[in-house]
Parts: structure tokens; C-alpha cells; sequence
């Protein structure tokens, strides 16, 4: 007799299969974004780390603008695949880009299972198989395929952490910590996240599992400070100056061009940011901390980050997805909370790796792409919550049943 589980897992294999099939698709029959901005600049990158041996962004002298996670994932296709023609080379990459993401659907699932049911987990990894950024990014060379699929399992042994606590888990997290950081470095924060829920259960920081986690992360992170050390004869953890710029940018409050961009230079565009806000705090602090708060925070909700998709499936199913995000938006911004509020522990492990993603990214410039990784939290969230509302109407219906017979039969 085949297993609930395994009946769950079946219904998985259509789930995956659409989502390969929604980027494939895509990719051989949409407009593909043109090579440019930061898509050249990665590009660029990985073609001169593999041909000089010089790691650097935007530039020809070794830097730490960004983390070599995406570069290295990309120079290694090179190497590995060739770059003689470089349009079929990226056209592999894209192609590898669509197979990737199924990691990030398959753990979705897994996650659904652990905080709420299989049917929970089932129907997020849907909304993740048919998201239109999720599937338009397969497109595209940038760090966000990857980013997703490790990030989703960094959530998924995080969530394992909370329930079970067990040494193993600390260890894997604090590598895929430090490999989601090397793709991109908004998810350091995250790293805090199950150790909180660990202490406000226990009332004390489980130090061993955290030295566990910490010792991991940094053996992965270890050949980028020690290259950055020798490169630059300094510690640098992450990466450095790249961050100024968006930091800048997130100083124009609702984007009225109040940046003098000519008169502020590229090693000082995070000053410059600090000298804005405490200014702008001073002269108008109402309008400063409302774009702050609310004005960035709609900025980040109300569109969908899509480019071109929109004009190669058909105008009725764009409809559809345009509608799924503002039902994943409202809906899992105003569950999370509730719930969370209400005691439920998977909702508040939710609302924190959301609140934490979100007060990250209201630091820099507001755009729709950066609502990328926060969605698979409202994603879960839904998700959970109209597996609840299934199951509530389910068994309602089986307590009604035998009245419902009896009337029948009077």
C-alpha cells in the first residue's frame, strides 16, 4: 500500500514538471532581455577571472564589490562548457538556470510539510512553480536562480533547527549560510533567526550549536577572506563599496531627484547616504521616516519584477498571475502576523524571516526585484493557511454528513 507521504510526493513530479516546462517555454520562446548593465558586467567578470585570473567587478584591478558565488558559478560553466561562442555559452547557462530552480520547489514543499502538511507544501511549491519573476529570472544572468534555490534550503534546515535541534542541521545551515551569503550578502542576517525562536524556547542561547554553525559557515567563507586578506592586507567578511550605491539611492524620498550623483564619488556614496538621512530627519523628519517605513515598503509590494514575460504568454493568464501576486501579497502580509500574534510557531518563523529580509532591504533603494526573497515566505504562509481553511471545511463536512443522512432518510 503506497504511503500518504509518497501519494504527496507523486503529485510533486506534474508540480516540478511545470515549473521546468514554464521556463523552458519561456526561454525558447520569449524576448530574452538584452545583455547589458548588470548581466554584461557578471559576464564580463567571469570571462576576465578565467582569462587574466583577476577577480573583479566593473573594473580590471582586483575588488570585493560582490561576492564571488554567481562569478564562480558562471566561470565555471566556461570552464567546463566553453566559451568560444559566447552567446551559445550563456544560452547554456540560461538553460542550466531553468533546471535549478526545481531545487527551490522541491524545498518549498519540504518546508510546507514541516510547518503545516504536505497539502500546504504541495500548493506553495505551485506558487513558486508559476510565479512570473520566478520563471522570467531563469532568463536572465544574475545571481537570483541560485540565490532562491539556496536560500530555500537554508530555510528549510533552519525550520529543522527550530523543531528538532539537532547538531547535524546547525552544521548544514551554517554552510548553506555561507553559500547563500557568497551569492548574495542581504541573507546574512537570516543566520539569526532559528537561534532566536532556540532561545525564547529555552531561555538560553544553545552555544555549542551555535559554534557548530559559526565554525561551519566559516570554513566555507574561509578562501574569500583569505584571498581578500592577501589581495588587500585587510579582513573584509563580505564585500565592500558595492552596497553604497543603492544606499544612496534609497535616500530620495518617493524618487523626486533630490541626489546630486555628479558631485558625490563612487567611495562616498555611503557618507553621503548618512549625511541625507540625518539631514532629511532634521528638516522634514515625517516625510523621512514615512518613506522609510510605509513608502518603501509599497514600492516593494505593488509590482511584479517581470521585464518582457507579460508579452509572451497569453494576456488572459498574465491576468491571472498578476492577481496570484496581490492574493499572495494582502493575504500572507495580513496572515503572518495575525497568526504569529495568535501563539502559531510556523507563522512567527515566518514574520521573522520575513521581517528580517524586509528591514534589510529598507536600508537601499526600493525596487521590485528585491521582493524576490521575500516571497517564498508569503508563499508558505498562504499556503498554510488555505490548508487549514481546506482541512477546517473537510472535516466540518464529515461532522455534517451523518445529519445530512438522516434528513435524507426521514
Amino acid at each position: 500500500m503506497v504511503s500518504s507521504r509518497r501519494i504527496w510526493e507523486m503529485l510533486m513530479i506534474p508540480v516540478l514538471g511545470l515549473a521546468l516546462f514554464l521556463r523552458l517555454h519561456f526561454l525558447r520562446n520569449g524576448q530574452l532581455e538584452p545583455l547589458e548593465w548588470d548581466q554584461l558586467n557578471y559576464t564580463r567578470m567571469a570571462l576576465q577571472w578565467l582569462e587574466t585570473g583577476v577577480y573583479a567587478y566593473r573594473d580590471t584591478a582586483p575588488n570585493t564589490l560582490v561576492t564571488p558565488g554567481f562569478p564562480a558559478f558562471l566561470a565555471l560553466i566556461f570552464r567546463v562548457f566553453g566559451y568560444d561562442r559566447p552567446e551559445a555559452a550563456l544560452m547554456l547557462v540560461r538553460e542550466l538556470q531553468c533546471f535549478i530552480p526545481l531545487i527551490a520547489v522541491w524545498f518549498l514543499y519540504r518546508t510546507g510539510c514541516r510547518l503545516f502538511s504536505p497539502g500546504a507544501g504541495v500548493l506553495a511549491a505551485m506558487f513558486a512553480a508559476v510565479y512570473p519573476s520566478y520563471v522570467w529570472s531563469s532568463s536572465l544572468i544574475l545571481t537570483e536562480v541560485i540565490f532562491l534555490s539556496s536560500f530555500c534550503v537554508l530555510l528549510f534546515l533552519q525550520v529543522r533547527i527550530i523543531q528538532e535541534n539537532r547538531p547535524a542541521d546547525h552544521i548544514l545551515a551554517g554552510v548553506m549560510l555561507a553559500v547563500t551569503v557568497l551569492i548574495r550578502p542581504n541573507a546574512l542576517p537570516l543566520g539569526v533567526v532559528p537561534y532566536l525562536f532556540l532561545w525564547i524556547r529555552g531561555k538560553k542561547l544553545p552555544w555549542l550549536m551555535i559554534v557548530r554553525a559559526v565554525v561551519s559557515f566559516s570554513v566555507i567563507m574561509l578562501p574569500w577572506w583569505i584571498r581578500n586578506w592577501i589581495t588587500f592586507h585587510e579582513f573584509i567578511p563580505i564585500a565592500k563599496g558595492e552596497a553604497g550605491n543603492p544606499f544612496l539611492g534609497g535616500t530620495d524620498p518617493y524618487f523626486r531627484g533630490t541626489i546630486d550623483w555628479t558631485a558625490v564619488g563612487e567611495e562616498g556614496q555611503f557618507q553621503e547616504g548618512l549625511r541625507r538621512i540625518r539631514e532629511g530627519l532634521v528638516q522634514d523628519p515625517l516625510l523621512w521616516i514615512g518613506w522609510f517605513t510605509v513608502g518603501k515598503f509599497r514600492v516593494f509590494f505593488r509590482t511584479l519584477w517581470v521585464g518582457a514575460y507579460p508579452f509572451s504568454v497569453p494576456e488572459w493568464y498574465f491576468y491571472l498571475l498578476n492577481k496570484l501576486h496581490f492574493a499572495l501579497v494582502y493575504t500572507g502580509l495580513a496572515v503572518l502576523p495575525m497568526m504569529a500574534l495568535r501563539g502559531r510557531l510556523p507563522y512567527g518563523i515566518l514574520l521573522a524571516g520575513l521581517a528580517v529580509f524586509w528591514g534589510v532591504h529598507q536600508l537601499f533603494i526600493p525596487v521590485d526585484r528585491y521582493l524576490y526573497g521575500m516571497l517564498p515566505f508569503l508563499m508558505l504562509g498562504v499556503a498554510g493557511v488555505a490548508a487549514e481553511l481546506a482541512e477546517a471545511v473537510v472535516s466540518r463536512g464529515r461532522m455534517l454528513l451523518p445529519s445530512l443522512k438522516r434528513i435524507a432518510q426521514d
